[in-house]
């Protein structure tokens, strides 16, 4: 009886099926895309990454590294193989090929090129549902996302004059960072930074009041108990956080700096995958976190590493120094993330002026507007960007102590 019944509902089935063919319009429109061509584009100081489909979507994504440009270039190359004829898509999956299927793994080159790819491949994906990125993440978790600019300067006096005129911008955020006058000998003395942060600190206070949250930047140059003798003179004039106190290689040392201040404190821009923040995090050493979208594993990345910081209540301000395309990567993760607190907009700090990439996020009293187009939002011009030729980037500081021993920049 349970074998008739079987073969019945096998006949009926088939009967049933025999006039549903699925019509040609649908089976094209279920066929899945094809990576047909993925190009590194290396135009101006920028490396910019081009990823091409079968169904005539274009992704694009940036790989600017201007401490590596040529070997994020060259890991770009490397990993080509393992995306053509791959589904675009498939962005987790092929994100863990890329990461995974490689023996030697990990390291500024790595993440650079993997957050490219991954970029590219949201704006595809965006593009072909017809959605900016930030509704693929989850939607809108904030309608705006907060900024904070930069100033630079010589002087004290000229650090202030350039606050006073970014918070006429609207901007509520300022970071800044001394040490200028001594880059310029490549000089670095613990001391006289420290003493030239607090005069510069003290000159941006009372430039911009006491409503201005004031980001004391160290770009990772002191040694713990430096950066503890600078939190402490900080206190003062209550700066919304301490970034990159002490270098990173070594996170525990992190621990004497929690120890001795008050102060928020904050580190992360040279991670490079979520692995690479898990000491930082579960020991809570500071209270933000600076992944980066164009060298941390892209906007996959940095959403695995903000859900590993909310468990342990940390919040994100995610670095950004790129253009107009790795900026727009930035803003999607962060509207779609509900941990992020701000986020650094240099385009902020004057009239930004696009090149290959815009737009550039509209701007309304310091906060950041989202980008409305599918994809990441922003166009790509690819024939400016070939037609100027690639230039590496300057060298930075060769910084030495007074005794002619090398220092960090």
């Amino acid at each position: 009886m349970q074998a008739e019944a079987g073969t019945n509902r096998r006949a009926f089935l088939t009967r049933a099926l025999a006039g549903t063919a699925i019509p040609a319009a649908a089976q094209e429109k279920n066929r899945r895309m094809k990576i047909t061509r993925v190009e590194p584009i290396l135009t101006g100081s920028d490396v910019f990454l081009k990823i091409e489909t079968d169904a005539g979507i274009t992704g694009y994504g940036d790989a600017a590294n201007h401490f590596l440009p040529y070997a994020a270039e060259g890991t770009l190359k490397d990993l080509i193989p393992y995306l053509i004829g791959e589904d675009p898509e498939r962005v987790e999956h092929l994100w863990q090929v890329c990461f995974r299927r490689r023996f030697m793994r990990g390291g500024p080159a790595t993440g650079t090129a993997i957050s490219a790819i991954d970029m590219a491949l949201w704006d595809i994906k965006g593009k072909a549902c017809g959605v900016p990125v930030y509704q693929l993440l989850g939607g809108l978790a904030r309608t705006r996302v907060r900024l904070y600019g930069h100033v630079s300067g010589n002087t004290a006096a000229e650090a202030a004059r350039q606050a006073k005129e970014r918070v006429a911008r609207g901007l509520t955020a300022i970071r800044f960072r001394a040490f200028h006058s001594y880059d310029a000998v490549d000089l670095h003395d613990h001391k006289l930074a420290v003493d030239q942060q607090i005069e510069y600190l003290a000159a941006i206070r009372e430039a911009v009041g006491s409503e201005v949250d004031i980001i004391l930047e160290c770009h990772g140059r002191y040694d713990p108990e430096w950066a503890i003798e600078l939190a402490r003179r900080a206190e003062l004039y209550r700066p919304f956080m301490i970034e990159d106190p002490i270098r990173h290689e070594n996170p525990q040392a992190m621990a004497l700096v929690r120890a001795q201040t008050r102060l928020p404190l904050a580190i992360g821009e040279r991670y490079h995958n979520k692995w690479e923040f898990r000491e930082t995090v579960v020991n809570s050493y500071v209270n933000y976190l600076r992944p980066d979208v164009c060298h941390c594993g892209g906007i996959s990345e940095m959403r695995k590493i903000a859900a590993f910081a909310e468990v342990f209540y940390l919040n994100l301000i995610p670095h950004n120094n790129a253009g107009a395309l790795g900026t727009a990567a930035t803003l999607h993760a962060a509207l779609a993330l509900s941990n992020v607190v701000m986020i650094e907009a240099p385009w902020a700090n004057s009239d930004a002026q696009t090149d290959v990439v815009s737009p550039y996020p509209s701007i309304e009293k310091g906060y950041a507007l989202p980008l409305e187009g599918p994809g990441l939002g922003v166009s790509f011009d690819e024939k400016l960007a070939r037609s100027r030729p690639f230039r590496r980037p300057a060298l930075q500081p060769r910084l030495n102590a007074p005794d002619g021993s090398v220092r960090d920049f």
